[in-house]
């Protein structure tokens, strides 16, 4: 059975959418099979001229003794007119896709996108002060399902049936795709397995029309600059085109200062991702695991679309920590909850347990906000953070009551309700 690490989680831790085109059919042909069925002389002028004037003449009574002669309409055949085709009010056209040339290893992208997934009804997203907005400026807020460390864990966070499966039936907006950069056979060890993991997840998602969130997973990533630096150069340069992707450059920093360590690296990445990805949404780790972004304020990373994250486990982190994420968000900056649980700041390992009332109080306040989350994490063990109690659950989604784990229920029920 797959356990989560022994530690604490933290120190681990244009087109035109018109999308229901009317077909009205031919209107001339229409008028013209009015015309040719004998009107009156009051409708001749909107006929035109192709009406015979002697079928436009009045039915005058005949002189008295005289028989009437029979007035006929001539035996003209109304020419077909095309028959309007049905419209379907719940199937707006399909989403045009970027152009973008096949990958070396020849995956191509579709060509277009259901309008009915995530990124078809949203887009691109941008901030708008501190809201998420879609291409629409409409506010919007994310919520979905974090994977365990990818170093880790390949069954679940790599099944595109299993990330279907949980679109369409968890209604997942986002999958965050949590890279671990510092353990054994982390991207430092093994940089080419970590990459190939971490596309075909961001493939799937793009295919699926799920957003997803591409997470730098370190606790000492200023330590990893350089390296983060190449790496979100390359995911920018190979997906920064599609609008489904966003970033975490640091996943949380430990007790270190903001402004000499956390926000340089910050700056590195974001302009690496920027060379390639002008407008892509980047979202920021704060001191203490991520859950200081009110010391962002006094000195916020410079540019736009970029957001400040926030992490709770609800049995140890509530009222204090919600109020310094609250005075962020009072002074103007963005947020966004990456990580959370309703579990210990460990996931649950040492006391599998749930705190449901405290978590409802952060999933409420979120949703007040519409701050968006992505729960941790798609994985089997015995701890109260895995959504699956083991393991041996199927990949490829079906997940019933009979495998739910921990506070997979509550976690279900927010993304559905």
């Amino acid at each position: 059975m797959k356990h989560a690490p022994p530690r604490d989680a933290f120190a681990l831790g244009a087109l035109d959418r018109a999308a229901r085109q009317r077909y009205t059919g031919d209107m001339s042909a229409r008028l013209l099979s009015f015309c040719s069925v004998g009107v009156g002389a009051a409708l001749s002028l909107a006929c035109g001229s192709g009406i015979d004037s002697s079928d436009a003449r009045p039915n005058f009574p005949a002189p008295s003794g005289t028989p009437a002669a029979p007035v006929t309409s001539p035996a003209t055949t109304p020419p077909p007119v095309a028959p309007t085709p049905p419209v379907s009010e719940t199937s707006p056209p399909p989403v045009l896709m970027p152009a973008v040339p096949p990958a070396a290893d020849g995956w191509q992208a579709p060509a277009t996108l259901d309008p009915s997934t995530p990124v078809g009804r949203h887009g691109q997203l941008r901030v708008q002060g501190t809201d998420l907005v879609d291409q629409s400026g409409a506010p919007v807020q994310l919520k979905g399902i974090s994977t365990m460390w990818l170093n880790w864990e390949d069954k679940y966070s790599t099944s595109k049936a299993g990330l279907q499966w949980m679109r369409d039936n968890w209604k997942i907006t986002i999958f965050r795709a949590a890279m671990g950069v510092e353990p054994q056979g982390a991207y430092l060890s093994n940089p080419d397995r970590m990459m190939s993991q971490l596309r075909q997840v961001v493939r799937n998602a793009i295919e699926l029309g799920v957003y997803v969130l591409i997470d730098w997973h370190d606790h000492h990533a200023y330590d990893h600059t350089a390296q983060a630096v190449d790496f979100f150069g390359k995911v920018a340069q190979e997906f920064g085109s599609f609008p489904h992707v966003l970033y975490e450059t640091f996943n949380e920093p430990e007790q270190v200062d903001w402004s000499s360590q956390i926000k340089p690296h910050h700056v590195a990445t974001v302009n690496a991702i920027r060379a390639k990805d002008p407008d892509g949404i980047v979202i920021l780790g704060s001191r203490q695991w991520s859950q200081r972004p009110d010391e962002a304020v006094a000195d916020p990373v410079p540019g736009d679309n970029l957001m400040y994250t926030v992490h709770f486990y609800a049995c140890d982190h509530r009222d204090q920590q919600r109020s310094e994420a609250q005075r962020a968000y009072d002074a103007g900056l963005a947020l966004f909850v990456t990580e959370w649980g309703a579990t210990p700041a460990d996931g649950g390992d040492a006391n599998p347990t749930v705190c449901e009332p405290e978590a409802t109080a952060w999933l409420d306040w979120m949703d007040e906000r519409k701050i968006g989350w992505a729960a941790w994490k798609l994985d089997g063990c015995d701890d109260s953070s895995c959504l699956f109690n083991s393991d041996a659950a199927p990949a490829e989604g079906g997940w019933t009551d009979q495998w739910l784990n921990g506070h997979a229920r509550l976690v279900v029920d927010r993304l559905t309700r």
